[in-house]
């Protein structure tokens, strides 16, 4: 059972260390600015940068409700709709408790539309899911 629930925990615990001042725009439009700077304008960097820090909550928390489903679903096959709620759950719970964390955190800000969109990227990955199952 640890082995399917360990990289639900594992997969957490980075998402809840990048709540930290270290992973804030600030720091990755630093980053960006730096490497792209020669080529984009300042508000080209700065599009750049919220659009890839919005795909990345989608594709950690798609892959967190993932982990999520497999989890719910340890040794058995197939798809069952309680085991794709699982999924979703669990990462609607982490991103609720990242938001609120980032809240505390002075360069950070906790959004309510960021756990919608990480709750749609643990959806997308329970319709992939499904998807998947019904090819088969």
């Amino acid at each position: 059972m640890l082995r399917y629930w360990l990289p639900v925990i594992v997969w957490s615990t980075v998402i809840l260390l990048t709540s930290s001042d270290l992973f804030s725009a600030h720091h990755s439009g630093s980053i960006f600015a730096t490497l792209l700077g020669r080529f984009l304008s300042a508000s080209q960097v700065d599009t750049f940068n919220i659009v890839f820090r919005k795909l990345t909550h989608l594709t950690g928390y798609g892959i967190l409700g993932g982990l999520g489903f497999r989890a719910a679903r340890a040794d058995r096959s197939g798809f069952a709709l309680r085991w794709a709620i699982t999924g979703i759950a669990i990462a609607v719970v982490i991103a609720s408790i990242d938001e609120w964390h980032q809240t505390l955190i002075p360069s950070r800000g906790g959004s309510v539309a960021d756990v919608l969109l990480d709750a749609a990227g643990a959806t997308i990955a329970q319709l992939i899911a499904w998807s998947r199952n019904a090819r088969r």
